[in-house]
Formats: structure tokens, sequence, C-alpha cells
């Protein structure tokens, strides 16, 4: 082997070998944790105090919506920025006369609706989870009958 070829070899091991560890901790954390409590003594020395929150299931969803809606902006306005830059230089090469004739427009249009139904969820939680209770209620009404 010369020596580009044994680098590329120690340095797939080494990929290889990280991986197989990944997912050895990985498996034993969703798949062993009872193994892993017993063998760290993680339930030893602490009394069985339980603790109640009493939150209403309405408040839990309208933090749920409103984590997701600004995931939702973390995730989509910095690439429709990155999509629209990529459009104005694009557009300065006049390749593209119209905006729909670019390919960029549909990424351009995506992640703006993206970003804007992530801003309606973190503004109007309040209404989505009243309309989650409605149909909650709905269905509850309905298997009752």
């Amino acid at each position: 082997m010369s020596g580009s070829n044994t680098f590329l070899f120690i340095e797939g091991a080494y990929y290889i070998t990280i991986v197989i560890v990944y997912i050895t901790i990985l498996g034993l954390c969703i798949f062993k944790t009872d193994w892993i409590i017993d063998k760290l003594q993680l339930d030893k020395g602490y009394n069985d105090e339980r603790f109640e929150f009493n939150i209403h299931r309405s408040t839990i969803l309208k933090i749920v919506v409103m984590v997701i809606g600004g995931l939702l902006i973390a995730d989509s306005f910095p690439l429709f920025c990155q999509q629209l830059l990529a459009y104005f230089q694009q557009s300065n090469t006049l390749v593209y006369k119209k905006f729909t004739d670019s390919p960029i427009s549909k990424y351009i249009v995506f992640y703006l609706l993206k970003t804007f139904i992530g801003f309606f969820m973190l503004t109007c939680s309040r209404m989505i989870v009243n309309y989650i209770e409605l149909k909650r209620k709905k269905a509850d009404l309905e298997t009752a009958v």
C-alpha cells in the first residue's frame, strides 16, 4: 500500500469505529436504560418524591404550538434569505427575465410560506389551541354517543 492508501484505510477505520461506538451508545440509551440505571446506581439514595404539575392541557398545547412555530421560523427564515440573495445575484446576470421563470422562485415561495406559518403559529397560538380543543371535544362527543 502506498502512503495515501494507508492513510485512507486508517481514516476509514477510524470513522467506522466512531460510528459503531455511537450506535452502541445510542442502543444502550434507548433499549437498555434499566441496565444503565443499575450500573450507574442512579436510583440509589433518593427519596421517592413525586413531582406533580397541575398544568392545564391547553397551556401545554399552547407552549407546544409556539415551540413548533419558533422552530419553523428558525429553520425557514435563513433559507428564505439565502434563496432570495441567490435570486438577486442571479437576476443581475439577466438569465431569467421573470420571477416565475427562475428555478429558485419555487424555493423562495416555499420558505416564505413556511416562515409565515411559523409566525402564525407563534402569534395566534391561542386560536390554534382553541381549534384543537374544539376538535377534541367534538370527537369526545361522537365517541360518547
